[in-house]
């Protein structure tokens, strides 16, 4: 029930707020939730993040301006936060595939995204199955990083993040090529997002450390490609599982993966433990 209720919160401020600059810090002030689980969870329930929203639903109404041909190109662009017409038809043709100036002549190839609404609905698909289990990690070394509440947009912020570390040697400098789970400690706050990657390890050590307190998890077993288990394992919860189960949202949740990474492969095992009551 929370993240529909969240969901419409998010809609209805949104619209009111089409033809201003809506930066995600903001709104997640307004709406009472961290900007991760705010974006995270609008793009799981919808299909697309806050900032891909407000541009479809802008190059929407702008069309619909055009197409009405009482304003200039120059004076929608402006009122939809364009800095100019240049940039605005850019960004139309990117969306409608056509520029400004063919939208009243090819008024039925525009696409058309009209508010969203909130409903409830079935499946017949079950959601990812998943273990209560405790566990109670090891200390861990790795790597820390800070991400900006922008970055929260990327779809493949976890996945290029662990890339990034794969091509840079930084893995490898904490794996020594031994085969020994890697481990991506994900811990929302009110300005962005901190990931951590590192493995659990006593050893002394020149790297940022990481110490998870003791805690019960729903672990969910998932197989995937990198570019996109992370997001259909956090779909499954958003979609189906949150309704079931109350878990602790802004904690830190732990994702393990196994070495060596394959970017490559679509059957990639992941454990992903999410800290429940």
């Amino acid at each position: 029930m929370e993240p529909l209720k969240m969901i419409q919160q998010t809609i209805v401020y949104l619209e009111d707020n089409l033809l201003k600059q809506v930066e995600l810090e903001e709104l997640a002030q307004h709406i009472g939730e961290s900007p991760f689980h705010l974006n995270q969870t609008f793009t799981m329930i919808t299909g697309m993040n806050i900032e891909e929203y407000m541009r479809n639903r802008r190059l929407t109404e702008a069309a619909a301006e055009l197409v009405d041909g009482r304003s200039s190109l120059l004076e929608i662009a402006r009122q939809y936060q364009y800095p100019d017409a240049p940039a605005f038809s850019d960004d139309f043709r990117d969306y409608h595939g056509l520029s400004p100036l063919q939208a009243r002549s090819h008024q039925n190839q525009l696409k058309q995204l009209n508010r969203l609404f909130v409903k409830f609905s079935v499946t017949e698909e079950p959601p990812i199955p998943y273990l209560i289990q405790s566990r109670d990690f090891a200390r861990m070394t790795g790597y820390r990083e800070q991400i900006r509440t922008k970055e929260l947009y990327n779809h493949f912020l976890l996945a290029d993040l662990l890339y990034s570390y794969q091509e840079d040697g930084k893995i490898q400098n904490l794996t020594s090529n031994h085969r020994v789970p890697l481990y991506v400690v994900i811990h929302p706050h009110a300005y962005g997002l901190e990931v951590f990657i590192g493995i659990e390890s006593n050893a002394s050590t020149d790297l940022e450390t990481e110490h998870l307190h003791h805690q019960t998890f729903a672990v969910f077993k998932e197989r995937g490609h990198l570019d996109y288990v992370f997001n259909e394992i956090w779909q499954s919860i958003e979609q189906q599982v949150a309704v079931m189960l109350n878990y602790r949202k802004n904690d830190y949740y732990i994702i393990q993966l196994n070495e060596p990474l394959d970017f490559d492969n679509p059957y990639n095992k992941v454990l992903f433990h999410l800290p429940i009551d």
